[in-house]
């Protein structure tokens, strides 16, 4: 059986795992800009440095994407179990694992599979509000919720 607090504390260290990976490219890529130097074709340097700003541009969106993330996260830490499903519920349909948390797709956690899905995501969207034996439909295949956790 799956941990709630366990599975929350894993996402938690994957976005922070991911901000501070987003942090060091970040740095890399101002070093890089910062380092390159002029050669007698002045286009080339420019060339560089605009490629490294475009890198450090990137790594900075996805830090500041991965920050939002994980304050979004850290809201749902003490959620209880509720009769319905909602943000910061665990579901169990069929033979699937689902955490309705943030966007970060499969993981596994003690060798066991879960679907960490933002609330915005469709499939998100179809088990919000639903109970413990509804059922609800994806790609004409139906599943049956059998608990929230």
């Amino acid at each position: 059986m799956i941990n709630k607090k366990e599975l929350f504390e894993h996402c938690k260290n994957m976005l922070l795992q991911r901000i501070a990976d987003g942090e060091k490219a970040m740095l890399d890529a101002q070093e890089a800009a910062n380092s390159e130097e002029k050669s007698s074709m002045g286009d080339k340097y420019e060339t560089g440095r605009a490629m490294s700003q475009l890198a450090r541009d990137m790594s900075a969106k996805q830090v500041f994407e991965n920050k939002q993330e994980l304050g979004f996260l850290l809201k749902l830490e003490n959620i209880t179990t509720t009769k319905t499903i909602v943000q910061g519920s665990i579901v169990l349909a069929n033979d699937k694992i689902f955490y309705i948390a943030v966007g970060l797709g499969v993981i596994n956690l003690n060798e066991i599979s879960v679907t960490v899905l933002s609330p915005k995501a469709p499939l998100a969207q179809l088990m919000l509000g639903k109970k413990a034996n509804d059922q609800f439909e994806l790609n004409k295949k139906v599943f049956l919720i059998s608990a929230i956790l």
